[in-house]
């Protein structure tokens, strides 16, 4: 391993790090609403901005991989983004899953650029990302009726 690739795998390896370490906060927060079913003002302030952050270690990660890697980072990150308009506790499951899914992320350090390793990942994605879809339509759906 060149220098330079040794640099990239630690600085991805750290930002890993930071991914779980974000969406340990974010699960302690869906943790801590399970007795009153329902997210405060400022949890609501705190889930969306661990999720931006952990989106912007996602990308980072991405960035050095390549295009089909990063266009499933892309995909996950305007899911998420998507379903923060909607911070209420029923949606604490899904976020709770969307949590593991970037956690589950692993990299093939020995392609260049870098390949998100595991074939399951992406099964797995698709029905997060339709689940997301799902609340989201159901909740545009039901404030048009309101």
């Amino acid at each position: 391993m060149s220098l330079q690739k040794e640099k990239q795998v630690n600085i991805v390896i750290s930002h890993k790090k930071n991914i779980v370490e974000l969406t340990n906060k974010i699960l302690k927060i869906v943790s801590d609403t399970n007795e009153t079913h329902k997210f405060s003002n400022d949890q609501q302030l705190q889930l969306k901005q661990l999720i931006n952050e952990t989106i912007s270690e996602m990308s980072t990660v991405a960035s050095f991989c390549g295009n089909a890697e990063r266009n499933w980072v892309s995909n996950m990150t305007n899911a998420i983004g998507l379903f923060t308009i909607y911070t209420f506790w029923e949606t604490s499951v899904v976020l709770e899953q969307w949590c593991l899914m970037a956690n589950s992320i692993t990299l093939d350090f020995n392609k260049t650029p870098f390949k998100f390793f595991g074939a399951d990942f992406k099964l797995k994605w698709r029905e997060l990302e339709a689940r997301i879809k799902g609340v989201a339509d159901r909740r545009e759906s039901s404030s048009k009726s309101s």
